[in-house]
Protein backbone atom coordinates (compact mmCIF):
# COMPACT_ATOMS: atom_id res chain seq x y z
CA UNK A 1 0.00 0.00 0.00
CA UNK A 2 1.47 3.63 -1.31
CA UNK A 3 1.65 6.83 0.71
CA UNK A 4 -1.62 8.24 -0.76
CA UNK A 5 -3.37 4.84 -0.09
CA UNK A 6 -2.64 4.92 3.54
CA UNK A 7 -3.43 8.55 3.73
CA UNK A 8 -6.99 8.30 1.90
CA UNK A 9 -7.57 5.28 4.47
CA UNK A 10 -6.59 7.83 7.20
CA UNK A 11 -8.71 10.32 5.93
CA UNK A 12 -11.92 8.30 5.88
CA UNK A 13 -11.43 6.73 8.99
CA UNK A 14 -10.59 10.19 10.59
CA UNK A 15 -14.52 11.45 8.86
CA UNK A 16 -15.67 8.36 9.96
CA UNK A 17 -14.71 8.70 13.45
CA UNK A 18 -16.38 12.33 13.66
CA UNK A 19 -20.00 10.95 11.85
CA UNK A 20 -19.66 8.20 15.20
CA UNK A 21 -19.01 10.86 17.96
CA UNK A 22 -21.78 13.09 16.45
CA UNK A 23 -23.72 10.37 16.39
CA UNK A 24 -22.95 8.94 19.87
CA UNK A 25 -24.01 12.56 21.25
CA UNK A 26 -27.62 12.00 19.59
CA UNK A 27 -27.68 8.61 21.20
CA UNK A 28 -27.17 9.72 24.41
CA UNK A 29 -29.38 12.78 24.00
CA UNK A 30 -32.36 10.03 23.87
CA UNK A 31 -34.55 10.07 26.45
CA UNK A 32 -37.53 7.87 25.49
CA UNK A 33 -37.82 4.86 23.18
CA UNK A 34 -39.68 7.22 20.67
CA UNK A 35 -36.28 8.79 20.60
CA UNK A 36 -34.07 6.03 20.26
CA UNK A 37 -35.52 3.57 18.27
CA UNK A 38 -36.38 6.36 15.69
CA UNK A 39 -32.55 7.69 15.53
CA UNK A 40 -31.13 3.75 15.53
CA UNK A 41 -34.12 2.55 12.82
CA UNK A 42 -34.17 5.50 10.56
CA UNK A 43 -31.28 7.77 11.73
CA UNK A 44 -28.42 4.98 11.59
CA UNK A 45 -29.14 3.45 7.86
CA UNK A 46 -28.84 7.38 6.83
CA UNK A 47 -26.16 8.66 8.36
CA UNK A 48 -23.65 5.68 7.66
CA UNK A 49 -25.03 4.46 4.37
CA UNK A 50 -26.62 1.14 5.16
CA UNK A 51 -28.83 -0.52 3.06
CA UNK A 52 -30.57 -2.00 6.04
CA UNK A 53 -30.16 -3.00 9.97
CA UNK A 54 -31.64 -5.34 12.09
CA UNK A 55 -31.95 -4.80 15.99
CA UNK A 56 -32.26 -7.91 18.12
CA UNK A 57 -33.15 -7.68 22.21
CA UNK A 58 -32.90 -9.91 24.65
CA UNK A 59 -36.34 -9.85 26.51
CA UNK A 60 -36.99 -12.85 29.14
CA UNK A 61 -40.15 -11.33 30.75
CA UNK A 62 -41.71 -9.43 27.95
CA UNK A 63 -41.14 -5.95 29.99
CA UNK A 64 -39.41 -4.68 27.71
CA UNK A 65 -41.62 -4.98 24.71
CA UNK A 66 -44.55 -4.01 26.93
CA UNK A 67 -42.56 -0.28 27.99
CA UNK A 68 -42.01 0.00 24.27
CA UNK A 69 -45.40 -0.79 23.24
CA UNK A 70 -46.66 1.78 26.21
CA UNK A 71 -44.18 4.46 25.01
CA UNK A 72 -44.56 4.24 21.38
CA UNK A 73 -47.48 6.42 19.81
CA UNK A 74 -50.04 4.48 17.24
CA UNK A 75 -48.22 5.87 14.13
CA UNK A 76 -44.80 4.39 15.59
CA UNK A 77 -46.32 1.08 16.41
CA UNK A 78 -44.37 -0.23 13.39
CA UNK A 79 -41.40 -0.07 14.66
CA UNK A 80 -41.83 -2.62 17.09
CA UNK A 81 -42.52 -5.52 14.63
CA UNK A 82 -39.42 -3.90 13.06
CA UNK A 83 -37.21 -5.26 15.70
CA UNK A 84 -36.84 -8.99 17.42
CA UNK A 85 -37.60 -9.59 20.64
CA UNK A 86 -35.96 -13.24 22.14
CA UNK A 87 -35.70 -14.80 25.66
CA UNK A 88 -31.84 -15.42 25.00
CA UNK A 89 -29.46 -14.71 22.81
CA UNK A 90 -26.39 -16.73 22.32
CA UNK A 91 -22.30 -15.06 22.77
CA UNK A 92 -21.66 -13.63 19.53
CA UNK A 93 -18.26 -12.02 18.51
CA UNK A 94 -18.32 -8.91 16.51
CA UNK A 95 -17.57 -9.25 12.70
CA UNK A 96 -19.19 -10.03 9.21
CA UNK A 97 -21.75 -12.59 9.30
CA UNK A 98 -23.36 -14.53 6.10
CA UNK A 99 -26.33 -12.74 4.71
CA UNK A 100 -29.43 -13.42 2.12
CA UNK A 101 -30.06 -11.71 -0.90
CA UNK A 102 -30.50 -8.86 -1.45
CA UNK A 103 -27.60 -8.29 1.01
CA UNK A 104 -24.37 -9.18 0.05
CA UNK A 105 -22.39 -8.29 3.36
CA UNK A 106 -23.29 -7.56 6.97
CA UNK A 107 -21.82 -7.12 10.17
CA UNK A 108 -22.75 -8.02 13.95
CA UNK A 109 -22.58 -6.43 16.82
CA UNK A 110 -23.13 -7.78 20.31
CA UNK A 111 -24.65 -5.53 22.35
CA UNK A 112 -22.99 -5.62 25.87
CA UNK A 113 -23.61 -3.77 29.19
CA UNK A 114 -21.49 -5.25 31.97
CA UNK A 115 -21.06 -8.25 30.22
CA UNK A 116 -24.44 -8.84 29.97
CA UNK A 117 -25.75 -9.55 26.29
CA UNK A 118 -28.80 -6.96 26.00
CA UNK A 119 -29.02 -8.22 21.90
CA UNK A 120 -27.59 -7.48 18.87
CA UNK A 121 -27.30 -5.04 15.69
CA UNK A 122 -26.52 -6.73 12.79
CA UNK A 123 -25.69 -3.89 9.68
CA UNK A 124 -26.65 -5.09 5.95
CA UNK A 125 -25.02 -3.52 2.61
CA UNK A 126 -25.89 -4.50 -0.98
CA UNK A 127 -22.31 -3.91 -1.30
CA UNK A 128 -19.81 -6.93 -1.28
CA UNK A 129 -17.06 -4.97 -0.12
CA UNK A 130 -18.74 -3.45 2.63
CA UNK A 131 -17.85 -5.78 5.43
CA UNK A 132 -14.61 -7.69 4.99
CA UNK A 133 -13.25 -10.00 6.87
CA UNK A 134 -10.20 -7.88 7.21
CA UNK A 135 -12.16 -4.72 8.42
CA UNK A 136 -11.45 -3.13 11.32
CA UNK A 137 -14.46 -2.96 13.89
CA UNK A 138 -13.09 -0.92 16.26
CA UNK A 139 -14.98 2.52 16.02
CA UNK A 140 -18.29 0.14 15.73
CA UNK A 141 -18.20 -1.64 18.54
CA UNK A 142 -17.51 1.32 20.62
CA UNK A 143 -21.12 2.64 18.94
CA UNK A 144 -22.69 -0.79 19.74
CA UNK A 145 -21.48 -0.44 23.60
CA UNK A 146 -22.61 3.42 23.29
CA UNK A 147 -26.03 1.66 22.36
CA UNK A 148 -26.12 -0.97 25.12
CA UNK A 149 -25.57 1.58 27.83
CA UNK A 150 -28.59 3.83 26.16
CA UNK A 151 -30.69 1.05 26.19
CA UNK A 152 -30.49 0.65 29.91
CA UNK A 153 -30.60 4.38 30.00
CA UNK A 154 -33.75 4.93 28.02
CA UNK A 155 -35.53 1.60 29.77
CA UNK A 156 -34.68 3.12 33.43
CA UNK A 157 -36.50 6.89 31.96
CA UNK A 158 -39.14 5.20 30.81
CA UNK A 159 -39.72 3.34 34.00
CA UNK A 160 -39.57 6.53 35.91
CA UNK A 161 -42.14 8.56 33.83
CA UNK A 162 -44.65 5.19 33.70
CA UNK A 163 -44.46 5.72 37.27
CA UNK A 164 -45.13 9.04 37.47
CA UNK A 165 -48.64 8.53 35.04
CA UNK A 166 -49.56 5.14 36.76
CA UNK A 167 -51.74 4.82 39.76
CA UNK A 168 -50.17 2.59 42.13
CA UNK A 169 -53.17 1.10 43.47
CA UNK A 170 -54.59 -0.16 40.63
CA UNK A 171 -51.71 -0.21 37.96
CA UNK A 172 -53.71 1.78 35.36
CA UNK A 173 -53.19 5.87 34.48
CA UNK A 174 -53.48 8.73 36.67
CA UNK A 175 -55.04 11.60 35.67
CA UNK A 176 -52.10 12.95 34.19
CA UNK A 177 -51.35 9.58 32.20
CA UNK A 178 -54.98 9.71 31.06
CA UNK A 179 -54.76 13.26 29.93
CA UNK A 180 -51.82 12.65 28.13
CA UNK A 181 -53.19 9.55 26.08
CA UNK A 182 -55.86 11.87 25.43
CA UNK A 183 -54.16 14.27 23.82
CA UNK A 184 -52.65 11.49 21.83
CA UNK A 185 -55.43 10.26 20.18
CA UNK A 186 -57.21 13.58 19.84
CA UNK A 187 -54.00 13.92 17.35
CA UNK A 188 -54.49 10.80 15.42
CA UNK A 189 -57.69 11.41 14.96
CA UNK A 190 -57.37 14.68 13.48
CA UNK A 191 -54.49 13.15 10.72
CA UNK A 192 -56.57 9.96 10.28
CA UNK A 193 -60.00 11.67 10.52
CA UNK A 194 -61.70 9.03 13.36
CA UNK A 195 -63.90 9.36 16.33
CA UNK A 196 -63.13 7.71 20.04
CA UNK A 197 -65.21 7.46 22.56
CA UNK A 198 -64.68 8.23 26.32
CA UNK A 199 -66.62 6.15 29.28
CA UNK A 200 -66.81 7.75 33.18
CA UNK A 201 -67.61 5.70 35.59
CA UNK A 202 -67.80 5.82 39.39
CA UNK A 203 -68.47 3.24 42.05
CA UNK A 204 -71.77 3.62 43.46
CA UNK A 205 -72.00 3.30 47.16
CA UNK A 206 -68.29 3.20 47.73
CA UNK A 207 -68.20 5.48 50.83
CA UNK A 208 -70.39 2.93 52.32
CA UNK A 209 -68.34 0.26 51.33
CA UNK A 210 -65.67 1.64 52.77
CA UNK A 211 -67.23 3.04 56.41
CA UNK A 212 -69.38 -0.46 56.22
CA UNK A 213 -66.27 -3.22 55.22
CA UNK A 214 -63.18 -0.76 55.78
CA UNK A 215 -60.49 0.37 53.32
CA UNK A 216 -58.80 -2.30 52.82
CA UNK A 217 -62.39 -3.96 51.03
CA UNK A 218 -62.77 -1.05 48.89
CA UNK A 219 -58.94 -1.09 47.60
CA UNK A 220 -59.85 -4.58 46.72
CA UNK A 221 -62.98 -2.96 45.27
CA UNK A 222 -61.08 -1.00 43.13
CA UNK A 223 -58.08 -3.28 42.25
CA UNK A 224 -61.06 -5.78 41.03
CA UNK A 225 -62.86 -3.00 38.78
CA UNK A 226 -59.43 -2.49 36.98
CA UNK A 227 -59.11 -5.98 36.52
CA UNK A 228 -62.67 -6.04 35.12
CA UNK A 229 -62.38 -3.32 32.78
CA UNK A 230 -58.62 -4.64 31.59
CA UNK A 231 -61.08 -7.91 30.10
CA UNK A 232 -63.73 -6.11 28.41
CA UNK A 233 -61.61 -3.61 26.51
CA UNK A 234 -58.70 -4.11 24.03
CA UNK A 235 -55.27 -4.09 25.83
CA UNK A 236 -54.64 -0.74 24.13
CA UNK A 237 -57.06 0.81 25.33
CA UNK A 238 -56.31 3.37 28.09
CA UNK A 239 -57.96 2.86 31.56
CA UNK A 240 -57.75 5.77 33.77
CA UNK A 241 -58.13 6.71 37.40
CA UNK A 242 -59.42 10.26 37.38
CA UNK A 243 -59.55 10.02 41.05
CA UNK A 244 -61.02 8.53 44.17
CA UNK A 245 -63.62 5.49 42.71
CA UNK A 246 -63.68 7.48 39.04
CA UNK A 247 -62.48 5.69 36.08
CA UNK A 248 -62.35 7.16 33.02
CA UNK A 249 -62.00 4.53 29.37
CA UNK A 250 -60.83 5.90 26.05
CA UNK A 251 -61.87 3.38 23.08
CA UNK A 252 -60.18 4.62 19.71
CA UNK A 253 -62.84 3.81 16.84
CA UNK A 254 -65.56 3.60 18.80
CA UNK A 255 -69.07 4.47 17.05
CA UNK A 256 -71.94 5.66 19.01
CA UNK A 257 -73.67 1.78 17.94
CA UNK A 258 -70.61 -0.02 19.27
CA UNK A 259 -71.02 1.98 22.41
CA UNK A 260 -74.57 0.28 23.08
CA UNK A 261 -73.36 -3.02 22.85
CA UNK A 262 -70.16 -2.43 25.25
CA UNK A 263 -71.47 -0.03 27.86
CA UNK A 264 -74.26 -3.04 29.21
CA UNK A 265 -70.91 -5.25 29.36
CA UNK A 266 -69.24 -3.33 31.52
CA UNK A 267 -72.56 -2.95 33.53
CA UNK A 268 -72.95 -6.59 33.88
CA UNK A 269 -69.49 -7.41 34.58
CA UNK A 270 -69.31 -4.81 37.36
CA UNK A 271 -72.38 -6.41 39.11
CA UNK A 272 -70.42 -10.07 38.74
CA UNK A 273 -67.24 -8.89 40.46
CA UNK A 274 -66.08 -10.96 43.30
CA UNK A 275 -65.18 -8.51 45.98
CA UNK A 276 -64.74 -9.97 49.54
CA UNK A 277 -64.32 -8.43 52.53
CA UNK A 278 -61.83 -9.16 55.47
CA UNK A 279 -64.25 -11.98 56.46
CA UNK A 280 -64.81 -13.45 52.97
CA UNK A 281 -67.77 -12.13 52.48
CA UNK A 282 -69.11 -10.84 49.20
CA UNK A 283 -69.60 -7.30 48.23
CA UNK A 284 -72.29 -6.50 45.97
CA UNK A 285 -70.74 -3.51 43.36
CA UNK A 286 -72.24 -1.75 41.06
CA UNK A 287 -71.26 1.41 38.99
CA UNK A 288 -73.21 4.36 37.56
CA UNK A 289 -71.54 6.63 34.41
CA UNK A 290 -71.66 8.34 31.22
CA UNK A 291 -70.41 8.44 27.78
CA UNK A 292 -69.57 10.17 24.63
CA UNK A 293 -68.20 9.71 21.18
CA UNK A 294 -65.51 12.52 20.61
CA UNK A 295 -64.81 13.28 16.88
CA UNK A 296 -62.05 15.84 16.69
CA UNK A 297 -62.17 18.76 14.47
CA UNK A 298 -59.25 21.17 13.33
CA UNK A 299 -60.43 24.46 14.65
CA UNK A 300 -62.64 23.01 17.32
CA UNK A 301 -60.15 21.30 20.37
CA UNK A 302 -61.80 19.59 23.09
CA UNK A 303 -59.83 19.46 25.88
CA UNK A 304 -60.36 16.58 28.58
CA UNK A 305 -61.87 18.66 30.90
CA UNK A 306 -64.68 19.14 28.81
CA UNK A 307 -65.13 16.10 28.25
CA UNK A 308 -65.54 14.97 31.96
CA UNK A 309 -67.42 18.05 32.92
CA UNK A 310 -69.91 17.25 30.29
CA UNK A 311 -69.72 13.53 31.55
CA UNK A 312 -69.87 14.26 35.05
CA UNK A 313 -73.30 15.78 35.04
CA UNK A 314 -74.57 13.19 33.01
CA UNK A 315 -73.17 10.73 35.57
CA UNK A 316 -75.14 13.03 38.68
CA UNK A 317 -78.54 12.42 36.45
CA UNK A 318 -77.42 8.36 36.17
CA UNK A 319 -76.70 8.36 39.90
CA UNK A 320 -80.29 10.78 40.37
CA UNK A 321 -81.92 8.40 38.65
CA UNK A 322 -81.21 4.90 41.15
CA UNK A 323 -77.68 4.08 40.35
CA UNK A 324 -76.23 1.07 38.36
CA UNK A 325 -77.08 3.13 35.34
CA UNK A 326 -75.20 4.56 32.35
CA UNK A 327 -76.39 7.56 30.04
CA UNK A 328 -75.32 8.93 26.78
CA UNK A 329 -74.04 12.27 26.85
CA UNK A 330 -75.27 14.80 24.56
CA UNK A 331 -72.26 15.90 22.40
CA UNK A 332 -70.80 19.60 22.48
CA UNK A 333 -71.63 22.07 19.37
Amino acid sequence: MDLQQLLDNARRNEALLHRLQAFELQLLSCQSWSDLLRLLLQGLPEQFGLDDIRLCLVDADGQLYQSMGQSLTPEQAPWLEALEFVTHLPQCRPGPVAVNPPWHSGLVLPLLRHERCLGKLTLFSTRRDRFGDDMATDFLQHLAAVIAACLVMVEQSEQQTRLALTDPLTGVENRRGFERLYTREWARGLRQFHEFAVILLDLDFFKQVNDQHGHATGDRALQALCNTLRQIVRPSDPIGRLGGEEFALLVPGCSWSQLDSLVPRIQQAIRQMDVRNDSGQRVTMTASGSYLVVTPRAHSRIELDQVIRLLDKYLYQAKAQGRDCFLAARPPN
